[in-house]
């Protein structure tokens, strides 16, 4: 069994769901996150012997995903998609039933996008592909000192006062910004460096308490600005593919 996974824009999932309904499917599921998560998905599974261990194989190289999985076992391949955003339900079905991943994929929801690197931020709102607002800054960040004694100290704790206004100006930012559509905002993504992220999302309690669900995976992003902003959406929109070939 050889295994490929790639991450794929919205026109290359598109296609290769074009791709799977010309060729036909022996079988189709689509798994939700707590299905997944709790491997709670026998009812899903195909009768077949063959196209069962296929579909269990390809799930278990996936493993967890917030956002479901959608399984396709075809003849000589099974391809697992983990979408950009989660899929509501169970769901099994025979032939090419793309279309709960289709429909999915040309979905408009409000999403919420905070980028943020040491010394940078940029925070935008999206409905479907759309950019619909935008702000960023930029923050001083002292480089890391090299000296030791009370010279390093401090050093650091002049540097972790800077990350905590970092953290403080971004976290007030996307309030700002989200707040004509916070009733409407459907999932939260950040992107970035992790660690920073983390240390972010704890110091800043409207991304652990707002209403839009904050999804697990981080966006690419190696300068959080207005050109990082306005390509985000290709990343936002990216699905991880699985390939396994049987």
């Amino acid at each position: 069994m050889n295994r490929t996974t790639r991450q794929i824009g919205k026109n290359g999932v598109l296609r290769l769901l074009d791709e799977i309904e010309s060729e036909g499917c022996a079988f189709i599921a689509y798994v939700s996150s707590d299905s997944l998560a709790e491997r709670d998905y026998a009812h899903l599974l195909p009768e077949a012997d063959e196209e069962r261990e296929a579909m269990n194989e390809a799930l278990a190289e996936v493993g967890a995903s917030d956002t479901g999985a959608a399984v396709f076992v075809g003849a000589e391949r099974t391809l697992v998609i983990q979408p950009p955003l989660p899929l509501s339900a169970d769901m099994r079905a025979s032939g090419a039933g793309v279309e709960p991943m289709r429909r999915l994929l040309s979905s408009e929801p409000t999403i919420g996008v905070i980028l943020l690197r040491l010394g940078r931020y940029a925070v935008g709102v999206l409905r479907g592909e759309r950019l619909l607002a935008t702000k960023t800054d930029s923050r001083y960040m002292k480089n890391r000192h090299r000296a030791g004694g009370q010279s390093q100290r401090r050093f650091q704790r002049s540097r972790e006062r800077l990350i905590r206004e970092l953290y403080d100006k971004t976290c007030e930012m996307a309030r700002a910004t989200f707040g004509p559509y916070q009733d409407d905002m459907d999932y939260l993504l950040l992107g970035g460096e992790r660690h920073t992220l983390n240390g972010f999302a704890k110091r800043c309690p409207f991304v652990r308490e707002g209403r839009a669900r904050r999804l697990d995976r981080l966006l690419a992003v190696d300068t959080p600005n207005q050109k990082a902003l306005e390509g985000v959406a290709f990343e936002v929109w990216k699905s991880r593919v699985t390939f396994v070939e049987r």
